[in-house]
């Protein structure tokens, strides 16, 4: 069993949202998804993400009547199957309105999706969205952040000290909609009850570090209440950029 909460903000520096999420607590699935593009472009791009995935996840409800546009890899799970399929569907969608409409050219959107089945959570994430672990008092990022400073810090370029503020802070090297395929990693762990699974967009995790994150958790036991707070606490840290977070605890 799970329980879940979601919340999004706009933030105290832009004029709209351009994030979305997704709770169906039927399915055990939660998504979070942060536009990208000027002139309500981002809208668009998140709007076309959460419809295409939502609705490939509908069609998963009877598995003979599939279709699989971009193959089944026999060797994976149904899980990734499904998530792959949905994010590049997504990606497509994205991409041809992108190219069809003046307006929407440049448009994309990062994300991040659990789908949990059996006391698996299966995720996946494109760009700069997270997925945050908290287990027994302990926070973990389970997610790591498709960026040019997270490819510099993995190389030793730049310090965690000097990424915080790097001018290169917000350019992901991977998000729905800019190429024609899309780079789809699934990763799978056991749930233990009591687990608390945080979705996030950068809103969040710029404002925030993991200790923080903790902290706000810990303290707040009830879903919506916490959800809140870090809405509230993000903004009173500046709110640079729309702020969504989806929290969910595995019984």
């Amino acid at each position: 069993m799970v329980q879940a909460a979601g919340i999004s903000d706009r933030g105290m520096k832009r004029s709209n949202n351009e994030d979305r999420y997704l709770i169906d607590t039927e399915r055990s699935f939660f998504l979070v998804v942060d536009g990208m593009g000027g002139h309500s472009a981002g809208e668009v791009a998140a709007d076309l993400s959460v419809f295409a995935i939502g609705d490939f996840l509908d069609r998963t409800d009877e598995p003979g009547e599939v279709t699989w546009p971009f193959g089944y890899e026999i060797q994976k799970s149904f899980e990734f199957n499904v998530l792959r399929t949905a994010l590049e569907l997504a990606n497509l969608r994205v991409s041809r309105s992108s190219q069809e409409m003046t307006r929407y050219a440049g448009m994309g959107a990062t994300a991040v999706a659990v789908w949990i089945r059996k006391g698996v959570a299966s995720f996946s994430h494109v760009g700069d969205c997270r997925l945050y672990l908290l287990r027994d008092s302990s926070i973990r990022q389970m997610t790591t952040d498709h960026t040019v400073i997270q490819e510099q810090l993995n190389r030793g370029i730049i310090t965690p000290g000097e990424a915080k503020h790097h001018t290169l802070q917000h350019v992901v090297t991977r998000a729905i909609g800019t190429r024609d395929r899309l780079e789809v990693e699934l990763q799978q762990f056991d749930l233990s009850p009591g687990d608390l699974l945080l979705l996030c967009s950068d809103g969040v995790s710029d404002s925030l570090d993991a200790e923080q994150l903790r902290q706000i958790l810990i303290c707040e036991s009830d879903l919506e209440a916490a959800s809140r707070k870090l809405v509230r606490v993000s903004n009173e840290r500046g709110g640079q950029d729309n702020i969504t977070a989806v929290l969910v605890r595995y019984e």
